[in-house]
């Protein structure tokens, strides 16, 4: 049985967003709710009282919100080599020891602009080496290992005081994260336990996913694999679409275009005004925004129930998915429709974890949980078929599986 078939036998687990950037339409400012700390902790009791798996959070409240939850893990971002290995491995240790061991770490290789205000310079092939000596310290330190170390990265004395107590989670703290060039598919061969991707054309979300595989085998290991994407399920396709085009219908072009241009070169892309695209739809998202106006749904709907959309971190991505990141990716439709759509790309790709969102997030997060969630512990023959969509252009928009 491949990795893609056995994907289908398991339920999947399922994640959501713990964010203070909240609200009905929370990338335009002036839609947002004010970020207090209530905001989130409401955020964890309703993820934790609903049964998702865990939450990824930035990484500065996760630990205020231990007392709130019981079961709630929480995926905390970190770039490796800001803070030393021993440091962040004493970290993890009190966290587990306050929330009886539910900690991971969200690897981060982050981008240049991002790591020159934390005062990290290196290039990113020396940035993936460096993270790979990281990681592997931290990981024996978080279980005790007391010894000194002197490495090419990375160097620090033996243990001089009491260890923390535990528990310490069976295995070790574990690493999920990302990568998709050479150098990042290597690192994540030797480094993670999970490699993310966000939501991406699921032909072209299985390439990756077999390539990581590969490089993970090649090193006598084997990862799982997970997918970020944002959701909006309601009783029916039309009421989940009209939602989808409200929340564009309330965002103004200015707020999009201010950061378009910076967040494209920012990631090495060519700016709005150079980059192109062979895929009909992604170059009339890109002659929207050249034009002033945000993208109809005739351009961001591009296969069955999925769309480029919107999110929380707009303000530091290209937008509407125009540089083929898939951070905008979101699943629309009806429950059966989208659970059958998210299991298709399961067992194409095998994905073994979701990371959604929906704003607002404790309001979608219920939503979502009391209509897909359910669905997707069940076998895609058990739910009705999705009818064909008609598209206005003609195209096929099958998942091929």
């Amino acid at each position: 049985m491949s990795a893609a078939d056995d994907s289908a036998t398991r339920s999947p687990r399922v994640l959501w967003y713990i964010n203070p950037t909240d609200g009905e339409v929370p990338w335009e400012p002036t839609q947002r709710v004010a970020p207090t700390f209530e905001v989130i902790r409401e955020q964890a009791r309703t993820l934790d009282r609903l049964g998702y798996y865990g939450a990824l959070t930035t990484a500065r409240e996760a630990i205020s919100l231990v007392g709130d939850t019981e079961r709630l893990r929480f995926l905390i971002p970190e770039y490796p080599g800001v803070k030393p290995p021993v440091l962040l491995a004493e970290e993890a240790q009190v966290f587990d020891q306050y929330s009886d061991g539910r900690l991971i770490y969200n690897q981060v290789n982050g981008a240049d602009p991002v790591l020159h205000r934390y005062g990290r310079f290196a290039s990113k092939q020396e940035r993936y080496r460096m993270s790979a000596e990281f990681w592997t310290q931290v990981k024996k330190l978080y279980l005790d290992d007391d010894s000194a170390f002197d490495g090419e990265f990375f160097s620090y004395g033996p243990r001089y005081k009491p260890p923390i107590p535990g528990p310490r989670q069976p295995g070790g703290i574990e690493v999920w994260g990302t990568g998709a060039s050479p150098e990042g598919i290597d690192h994540a061969a030797e480094v993670l336990d999970v490699y993310l991707s966000f939501m991406s054309e699921p032909s072209a979300l299985a390439a990756l996913f077999d390539r990581v595989r590969a490089a993970a085998a090649g090193r006598g290991r084997t990862l799982t694999f997970g997918v970020l994407a944002s959701v909006i399920v309601r009783e029916t396709d039309d009421e989940a679409w009209e939602r989808f085009e409200s929340q564009l219908s309330r965002t103004r072009p200015e707020t999009v275009l201010a950061t378009a241009d910076r967040n494209l070169r920012s990631f090495g892309f060519p700016g709005l005004d150079e980059i192109g695209s062979d895929d009909p739809l992604v170059q009339g998202r890109i002659d929207a925004l050249r034009a002033g106006r945000l993208p109809g749904r005739e351009f961001l709907e591009f296969a069955p129930n999925m769309a480029a959309g919107l999110t929380t971190w707009t303000a530091a991505e290209p937008p509407f998915d125009i540089a083929g990141k898939g951070t905008g990716t979101y699943f629309v439709g009806s429950p059966e429709n989208v659970a059958n759509a998210m299991s298709a790309v399961a067992d194409q790709a095998g994905v073994d974890i979701w990371i959604l969102s929906g704003w607002p997030l404790a309001a979608e997060a219920e939503i979502t949980a009391e209509l897909l969630l359910p669905l997707l512990q069940q076998p895609s023959t058990a739910r009705a078929p999705r009818p064909p969509s008609a598209d206005p252009h003609g195209r096929d928009h099958s998942v091929v599986v």
